[in-house]
This record gives C-alpha cells, structure tokens and sequence, in this order.
C-alpha cells in the first residue's frame, strides 16, 4: 500500500472542501482538529499553507499513515501514539469511537 498517497488524498479532499471552523451553536456545525500537513518533527510550520482541518477520524488516520511512511521518527510515533490515551494512560479506542467521542466533547460548553 501506498502509504504517502492514502495520506496526501485524505490531505487534498479536506483541503477542496475548503472546510471552516463554526461555532458550536450554528446548525451546520461540523468539529475539525488542525493538521499539521508537514509535521513541526519535520520542519513543519504553523503556516496557513501548512494547516488543513480534519475530522477527528481523519485526523487520526492521517497520524496512523504518517508512523507507516516515517517509522524511525520519534516524534511521529509519539504524536500517534498519545492520540487514543488520556494523561493517565487510560482509553484505547477505535477511531470511530476516538472521532465520536471529541465531537460529543466539542459541543459541551
């Protein structure tokens, strides 16, 4: 599989949608997480150019593509790897569940 190619579709149809964050009480809400396209563990920037907004699952996947395509990077491993785990080092979730849980915590005030 094509690991780089998955991630870059994911990144460019995000990015077609031309997706904005809304508040929280506008009907057509939708919850997005910042991207970093090149992450800052690769000199990424937080350069508009550099951001896309995602869904929590897409998010997610992306970060799970990028340990495939950078597995001896340290900080990319670790970005993925703290995703599904609180502080404490409880949850172990799926990405549905992942993604389902942040939406339902964005809409509490």
């Amino acid at each position: 599989m094509n690991y780089q190619k998955v991630y870059n579709s994911i990144i460019n149809n995000a990015k077609l949608k031309n997706r904005k964050k809304l508040k929280k009480d506008n009907p057509e809400y939708v919850y997005y997480e910042n991207h970093h396209i090149l992450p800052k563990c690769l000199s990424g920037n937080d350069d508009k150019e550099n951001l896309v907004l995602l869904t929590a699952r897409e998010h997610y996947i992306c970060h799970k593509l990028l340990i495939y395509i950078y597995p001896k990077n340290r900080g990319i491993v670790l970005a993925f790897f703290r995703m599904p785990f609180d502080k404490m080092g409880n949850r172990n979730i799926s990405s549905r569940d992942y993604a389902y849980a942040r939406e339902v915590i964005s809409l509490i005030p």
